[in-house]
């Protein structure tokens, strides 16, 4: 009897977890489903900014920085909460491959409270907490323009970083901005009319620039870091119904185990009789 009312208990407590595992995986779903609107948006207002900086740049290239800056920043978006599996490990694994001659002066910023613990080795590096929800990612921009203003301004930053679908790692480099703009043609055949000097257009239009590329990026390595989850807790789910399953018949076999021994008693005791 206690042997059985111990199974019982224990899938119980799988039944509990299973259904609290449900709950996250409907939860990251969901915040799939708005992070497509967010995603679509921004990359919309990106275009935008581009098609004005390649009009721009091309009647004043010479704003653009002569001298190709060294390696200066590299910023790691990981993630705020677990369940999804190595994301934030491959992110190691990738700045191990591509930036393994970081030096003492570069500056590696990570976004997540499960990434940070990973980067231990590395003694320049900044932790800022990352986005749990969508409506979290604003913060998370203020607070690396705090770090860009008061700690350093970058004169390289590259940003490492889960594409959407979740497929594959991407390396963008935000800083100098336009680098991979063609500004070669136009369809314009005049110069933009502006009230302020080329140079002074050009960091304005830098700085929003980055700031809606951070937007997104964020909300790239959100929806893969959900997708991510979905499938994690997915699996985790299926593996306790596996489980629960094997306990229901362990449990089922106990209980006939003790119908058999209730009837072998009656009868032993009616033989007595």
């Amino acid at each position: 009897m206690t042997r059985r009312h111990e199974q019982i208990n224990h899938r119980r407590k799988l039944s509990e977890i299973r259904n609290i595992m449900n709950s996250m995986k409907t939860l990251a779903i969901m915040e799939t489903h708005k992070l497509e609107h967010y995603i679509e948006t921004q990359a919309s207002i990106i275009t935008s900014i581009e098609n004005i900086a390649a009009d721009f740049l091309h009647f004043n290239s010479q704003v653009l920085p002569e001298v190709e800056p060294t390696l200066n920043i590299v910023l790691l978006i990981g993630s705020e909460r677990g369940f999804c599996g190595d994301f934030n490990e491959k992110l190691v694994k990738k700045l191990e491959q591509s930036f393994s001659k970081l030096t003492i002066t570069d500056t590696v910023i990570s976004v997540g409270n499960k990434l940070h613990p990973l980067l231990n080795n590395i003694n320049n590096n900044i932790y800022i907490e990352g986005a749990s929800v969508v409506e979290d990612i604003s913060s998370v921009v203020d607070s690396l323009s705090e770090i860009f203003t008061t700690h350093q301004k970058p004169s390289s930053l590259y940003v490492m970083h889960h594409a959407s679908n979740g497929d594959k790692l991407n390396i963008d480099r935000l800083i100098p901005p336009f680098k991979e703009l063609n500004y070669e043609k136009t369809s314009y055949l005049n110069p933009p009319l502006l009230n302020l000097t080329a140079r002074d257009f050009f960091l304005e239009l830098t700085e929003h620039y980055l700031f809606n590329l951070l937007h997104g990026i964020l909300y790239s390595s959100l929806m893969a870091e959900n997708h991510r989850r979905v499938q994690h807790l997915e699996n985790a789910t299926h593996h306790l119904d596996n489980k629960t399953d094997e306990l229901k018949h362990k449990i089922n076999a106990l209980r006939q185990e003790e119908i058999i021994e209730e009837i072998e008693v009656i009868l032993l005791n009616t033989q007595n009789i």
